[in-house]
Formats: C-alpha cells, structure tokens, sequence
C-alpha cells in the first residue's frame, strides 16, 4: 500500500508542476489538454476498489462517521482515499487550467490558486470561482487601482503571493514539522496573510488624497510585512519555530525583530484609519466597509501583542532561574502545538488567540467585499447593511477573544459563549430587518 500510495503522487505531480510553474508552456497545454492525466489514479483507484467493491458497499451506501473512520483507518482505506483525492482534485485543477486561459487569465494570478487547490482542494477551488464571479475586468481594474495606490505594497503583494506558492509546493518534498504542524505551513499562511492585506490597503490609498506621510506609511507597512515574511522562511529553512521561539540568541533576535515591525506595521496601519474615518469615499457603503475594515484589523492586529506574554509554566521557569525554550504562545490553558483544527491549527482543547487575530485582521477584505457585492445589486440598504455588519463583527471579535482568554476551544463554547452570540446575532437582525423590509416596498407605498 505504502508503494502505491506513493506511485499516485509520482502519478500526478508532473502535471501539478507543469501547470503552476509553466503554465504557457506549449507541452503544459497539450498535455492538460487531455482529461487522460487523470488517468494513472483513476487506474490505481480502481484496482483497489474493484476487487473489495462488495465488502465496502455497505459503508458507502450508508456513510456513518464511525465506520467511514474505521475505513479510513486502515492503510488500504486511506490508499484509497487518497487515490479518489488525487483524480478529482487534479481533474478540478486541470479545469481551472483550461477555464483561466479561455477567460484569458494571467498566469501569475492561476498559479497561486493552484496551488492552493493542490493543498487545500475545496480551498483553492472556492478561491478561483470567487473570482471568475468577480469577473477578470473588475479585478484588473481594481489591481490597476492596486498599483496606483501603492508601488511597494504592490510589490509586496506580488512578492508574498510568489512565496504562497512556493510554500505550498515545498511542503510536497519537506516533510519536518514544526510544533505539529509542516514546517512550510507557517510562510504559506503568513503569505496569505500578507497577499490579502496589502493590494486591500493599497486599493485603500489610491482613493485617499496623496500626501508624502501616507506614502511613507505604505512603504513602512511594505518593508515591515516584507521583512516579517523573510524571517519566517528563514526560520522555516533553519526548520525551527518562527514565533515564540527562545531556543538561541539568534532565535531570540529574530522574534524581537519580528515584534518591533509589527509594531511599527500596526502604527502605520493606524495612521491610514484615520485618514480614512476622515475622508468620504465614493458610496456610504464603501465608506463604512474601509472605515470599519481597518477598525477590525486595528483590534485583530491589537490581539497579536497578547501573545508573547509568558504563560503560568513559562513564567515558573523563569522564577526558578531556568530559561525556557518558548516564551509566549498561540494558545491559553494548554501548550501551543497539541491537537488543533485542519489547517488553521487553532486548538481544540483549550482557547486560541488566533481565533479572534484571525477575524479581526480580515475584517479589512470581507467587509469591502459585502459593500462591492450589496451596491451591485443595487441593495438601497447597502451602508445600513455594512454598519451593522462591521459592528457585528468587531462584536465577534470581542466576544472570540473573550471565550479564547477564557481557555475554550472555539467549537466547544460554553452557555456564556453562545448566549453572547445569539445577543450579537439578535442586535445585528434588529438593526437590518426594518431597512431590509423597507427596501422591498413598492415605491408607492414608501413614500
């Protein structure tokens, strides 16, 4: 099994390969061209199944969470998953391949999302029709918009999202892990990080009035975030711990350096709020989506400085003279690097402040999204809609970084918990409901 596991990743690779690093190579689009790349899992996966066809029936036809992990579980359940993973997943790839360069899609914008597909397959498939939904003219528009607004964060983001997939590729061939999880895990999730903030802020600026400050701050939020990248890849190559991280000297150095540009980074951000709360931007939609975006990245990037501080085990350490190897941590009332949720790691067994840094810093992309996608469908309730939103979710915020400090894993919240959501979830429908209803009446009745 162990062979044939690996024969279907040999299988597939090349294709993977040739369509992220040379998409607009000729032998990469004959190749894609034919749906018969699917072919070697395709095989593998049917000389598994046909033979037991009968004996796993029964647990296909009534799929139960116990007897799918018990399949699962064995190493010929989890061949054979992974053969069905690796013929579908390419087959969607080789979709995205073919649909991208019909629409005309540039090569430096498909390749990152297949590599997400090729990790993350759902992921990266929800990212790629997100934006073909968006349509490739209003994304040029708004990377024109990108550029205009920033040359460095433009850069930065071509940069971060170049380290993406590099990342993502790499954890192919490095199986070191770093406090249980891949050690390429760490770049790949702070490019992402990057990727999504910078072209937003940037978009941000290109509507702000040009002044030299707020053109320093966007080269200080762009060296910062660049610098911040580099030393957790370097500490990725080292195969050590980024974050937290008290080992040596130099580990120390790197952290601290670390802290102090995300320090800085979060300042300039702040500078950049407050021009925006002082400025109209075109819709009042659109006003409230950036003023509210950069409030909930301001409160997630705030949450960030509540890491490093040492937990109760850490700090016994330090009383009883000894140095401790990691100083500060992600997670509250349990060590960092036990048992945690598929990709994002956050704990399942005591609190995590990335919940909350998490909601927080993505406020700045999800609530320009809500305003862009109401306005469009010309919703009379738009700005109504997006400040309740941005307030509901700076009150997530709130209420995750409560249950986190509190040591509950976010999937396991307690009576307080719930009860503080359906109040933020009871205040949000109070506040939209009347505007929504008001919006459906006939002209007529209205006035």
């Amino acid at each position: 099994m162990s062979r044939l596991f690996t024969l279907g990743s040999v299988l597939v690779l090349p294709f993977w390969l040739l369509m992220i690093l040379a998409p607009r190579w000729r032998v990469t689009q004959r190749l894609v061209a034919s749906p018969l790349v699917v072919a070697g899992p395709l095989a593998l996966y049917a000389l598994l199944v046909l033979p037991e066809l009968l004996a796993l029936l029964p647990a296909l036809a009534r799929p139960e969470l116990p007897a799918i992990a018990a399949l699962l579980g064995t190493p010929a359940g989890a061949t054979i998953a992974w053969m069905h993973f690796l013929a579908f997943d390419l087959f969607v790839a080789r979709w995205m391949y073919l649909d991208a360069r019909e629409r005309g899609w540039p090569a430096g914008l498909l390749s990152p999302l297949l590599a997400l597909t090729l990790m993350f397959g759902p992921l990266g498939l929800g990212a790629y029709l997100g934006l073909r939904a968006v349509g490739l003219e209003a994304l040029r528009g708004f990377l024109a918009r990108v550029r205009a607004g920033s040359r460095p964060l433009w850069w930065v983001t071509l940069g971060s999202a170049a380290l993406l997939a590099t990342s993502l590729v790499l954890q192919l061939v490095d199986a070191r892990q770093v406090t249980g999880a891949p050690v390429w895990m760490k770049p790949a999730k702070f490019a992402a990080s990057v990727a999504l903030m910078a072209p937003v802020l940037a978009w941000i600026l290109a509507q702000l009035p040009r002044t030299r400050r707020l053109g320093r701050a966007a080269a200080v939020i762009s060296l910062v975030a660049a610098l911040e990248l580099v030393i957790i890849t370097v500490q990725a190559a080292r195969g050590v711990a980024s974050h937290f991280n008290n080992a040596s000297p130099l580990d120390t150095a790197l952290f601290a350096t670390m802290g102090l540009a995300i320090t800085v980074l979060w300042l300039a951000q702040l500078y950049i709020a407050i021009r925006a709360f002082r400025h109209p931007f075109a819709t009042p939609a659109r006003t409230w989506a950036i003023r509210l975006g950069l409030a909930g990245a301001l409160a997630g990037g705030a949450i960030g400085f509540l890491m490093p501080r040492p937990t109760p085990a850490q700090l016994a350490e330090l009383h009883a003279g000894r140095q401790p190897t990691t100083l500060g941590g992600h997670a509250v009332g349990v060590p960092d690097g036990g048992p945690g949720l598929p990709v994002t790691r956050w704990s399942t067994e005591g609190g995590d402040l990335r919940v909350p840094h998490f909601i927080g810093l993505h406020a700045l992309q999800v609530l320009p999204l809500l305003a862009w996608a109401l306005e469009r469908r010309r919703r009379a309730f738009a700005a109504r809609a997006v400040v309740v939103a941005g307030a509901g979710w700076l009150g997530l915020v709130g209420l995750t970084l409560w249950q986190a400090l509190r040591g509950q894993p976010l999937l396991a919240p307690d009576a307080a918990t719930l009860v503080g959501l359906v109040v933020l979830a009871a205040a949000a429908a109070v506040a939209l409901l009347p505007a929504a209803a008001r919006a459906r009446e006939p002209a007529a009745a209205r006035a």
